[in-house]
């Protein structure tokens, strides 16, 4: 389910932004997982899916670092 920005309740812009765009890159993963799972696929697709897999799970890596986690923190504090 994708998440709507917009329905965010986090008073924190930059942090309810970071969310909506790791909500978008789970389910570019989850779309590339499900791709991996067709029979169908030659070495060349399965190759560019990887690919792609790959890089966003850098993305994934690098958007959920310490700012992020401390943007969290704050949130809860703030509760």
């Amino acid at each position: 389910m994708k998440v709507q920005e917009s329905r965010l309740t986090i008073s924190n812009s930059t942090l309810k932004q970071l969310l909506w765009e790791l909500s978008e890159e789970c389910e570019n993963i989850t779309n590339l997982i499900n791709q991996l799972q067709s029979t169908n696929l030659d070495n060349d697709k399965k190759g560019e899916i990887l690919a792609e897999l790959l890089a966003a799970s850098i993305h994934l890596e690098v958007h959920c670092d310490e700012e992020f986690q401390a943007l969290i923190t704050e949130e809860m504090d703030n509760l």
